[in-house]
């Protein structure tokens, strides 16, 4: 899996503008594990930028960002998106939709693994 620790949400607003639509996609696979992505912590940011006065238009939770096919599917309004996934998946929307502004919402840490517990170790740093 791929290890992945959250931005702070200052970096991640610093990085948007308030009168552009933002739209947040979400990692399902390796960044929900870390808790970084997934349903939940899609919810938590798109709620806090509304709170904080930004126009948060699409929401989508994809099985994995860094597959093409998955993450061409949804159609995105946000002139801005932002991407609670891993390095690879940030590049796949960067390569897929090069008129959006692509934000990354996640730092990519290395590569991991799991064990029964949920407990996550870092066996490689990238």
């Amino acid at each position: 899996m791929i290890v992945t620790s959250s931005k702070p949400y200052g970096v991640i607003r610093g990085m948007l503008k308030k009168w552009k639509k933002t739209g947040i996609v979400s990692c399902n696979s390796c960044a929900r594990a870390c808790e970084t992505g997934g349903r939940k912590k899609m919810e938590e940011l798109a709620e806090r930028l509304k709170n904080d006065g930004f126009d948060v238009v699409d929401t989508h939770l994809v099985p994995m960002a860094c597959n093409i096919d998955l993450a061409k599917k949804p159609e995105y309004e946000g002139d801005v998106l932002v991407i609670l996934g891993c390095t690879s998946g940030v590049y796949t929307y960067q390569t897929l939709f090069p008129s959006k502004k692509i934000v990354p919402g996640l730092n990519t840490v290395g590569i991991g693994a799991r064990d029964g517990q949920g407990n996550i170790f870092v066996m490689k740093k990238i």
